[in-house]
């Protein structure tokens, strides 16, 4: 209302706006630039006419001219402390003192009014020291497999933001790349995204949702990143599941249904468990089950195996399916490869016992006993270059090691006492390999929320 209309025009709005002012009459009256001068209720009018003003008289003779008004960047509290100075109508004005909204005490909803939230996740990639291969169900249905891994402090991310609208946008970082698509079942495959989107459809979350996902590594590097990956993704999702929320065991399985059967990439289980649970694990794969045992490892020893290790980065990516899908045609075909697989296993427990015993020398000479035995899976897991480069490691000082992963290229990991590193270092750099600094990681998959910026 403008500040010249009369009281009597007043009270006559107030009758017909009452419904949307608890009943009460209440107004804002704006100057010619629809700037907030004054505000005005029916018990204002009501004293005035009480004292004599005449009904003619204008509302700007009577309104209240020091009032209480919000900003529209107000916090839910600061509104709260407002409305409990007895104070049942707040108009919300911006910079200039423009009307912008009125807020009625018995409407406000302190929760509606919260900042939209962000829910983020992230989950390690793992080093696999021994076992490798035994994790693939062509294995273990006949027999238990054994892997010894790690978490480190490389991760795959992802966040979710819900939508008003129903659609669900995903974007990758890594491949710079976004789709949207209007509902769930409109999701299409065969593009550098389909990882992403396989894990939404096992999720199947029943509402729109932006989904922005970023690696720290590189995919095809044999970190089991785009295990982490999926367990980032599901672990998010999974953090409005509510009563239905998922454990840690049935998040992994989901992640390898994303990755495995969804979309068809042949594998092992080990490096979904190790993202999801991360630490230092024994995991064995059972027929029936697959069960993770958290080694508790003594400080020393830990910092020890930390100090002796190196990891370098190698050659480009693989497809570790292609690798995966052959060594599983061997072990279906040949005795003596399915033997080495049974001598992996008990390598594997061997390894795991030296270990908590602090018997790292020992430890070290074992990664080179396990790398000769999973060479022997596929001959697509070592190459040339790569054993140019273990040798030489080895005639530098290293111990022992392996290639991360399925094998072909991406990390290599060398077990070396301090003394002789920096003669390891030299001999693989003028060799193109980089080294890396990482570090043992004791936790999994993390979820928490995030206020999302304006």
């Amino acid at each position: 209302m403008r500040p010249h209309e009369t009281l009597r025009d007043v009270m006559r709005r107030f009758g017909a706006t009452a419904i949307h002012t608890e009943g009460k009459g209440f107004g804002v009256v704006v100057d010619e630039r629809n700037v907030c001068v004054g505000v005005v209720t029916d018990g204002d009018i009501r004293s005035s006419l009480v004292s004599g003003v005449s009904v003619e008289a204008p509302v700007s003779q009577v309104m209240t001219r020091q009032f209480v008004s919000a900003k529209p960047g107000f916090s839910s509290h600061q509104i709260l402390r407002l409305f409990d100075r007895s104070i049942r109508h707040i108009p919300v004005l911006d910079e200039r003192g423009a009307l912008i909204d009125v807020l009625q005490a018995s409407e406000f909803n302190a929760s509606a009014r919260g900042q939209r939230r962000i829910i983020r996740s992230r989950a390690p990639v793992r080093i696999s020291f021994s076992g490798g291969g035994t994790d693939m169900t062509d294995f273990f249905r006949r027999s238990t497999g054994y892997v010894l891994s790690t978490a480190i402090n490389k991760y795959c991310y992802a966040s979710v933001l819900v939508r008003d609208d129903g659609k669900i946008r995903l974007k990758s970082d890594d491949f710079h790349r976004s789709i949207e698509f209007a509902r769930l079942q409109e999701i299409t495959f065969g593009d550098s995204l389909d990882l992403i989107k396989a894990c939404v459809r096992i999720m199947q979350p029943p509402f729109g949702f932006d989904l922005e996902t970023y690696s720290e590594i590189e995919p095809g590097t044999g970190l089991g990143g785009s295990s982490a990956m999926c367990a980032a993704v599901i672990g998010a999702l999974n953090r409005f599941r509510n009563e239905n929320h998922l454990d840690n065991y049935a998040m992994a399985d989901l992640s390898y249904q994303a990755e495995r059967v969804e979309l068809g990439t042949r594998g092992g289980w080990q490096d979904q468990y190790a993202a999801v649970f991360g630490g230092f694990n024994l995991i064995e794969f059972r027929d029936r089950e697959i069960l993770v045992f958290p080694l508790k490892i003594a400080d020393d020893i830990l910092l020890e195996l930390h100090y002796s290790l190196l990891l370098f980065r190698f050659g480009g990516t693989r497809n570790s399916g292609v690798i995966a899908k052959d060594q599983a045609s061997k072990l279906r075909r040949t005795r003596a490869i399915r033997e080495n697989y049974q001598r992996l296993c008990e390598l594997t427990l061997k390894m795991k016992d030296v270990l908590l015993k602090g018997e790292l020398n020992h430890f070290g000479a074992m990664l080179h006993d396990g790398w000769q035995l999973k060479k022997s899976f596929s001959d697509k897991i070592s190459n040339e270059r790569i054993d140019t480069l273990y040798e030489a490691a080895r005639a530098a000082g290293a111990v022992g090691g392996k290639v991360l992963g399925a094998g072909g290229d991406g990390y290599l990991l060398l077990y070396c006492s301090p003394g002789r590193q920096r003669h390891v270092i030299d001999e693989l750099s003028l060799r193109g390999a980089k080294l890396e600094v990482f570090d043992f990681l004791d936790r999994g998959l993390q979820t928490w929320t995030s206020t999302m910026e304006s």
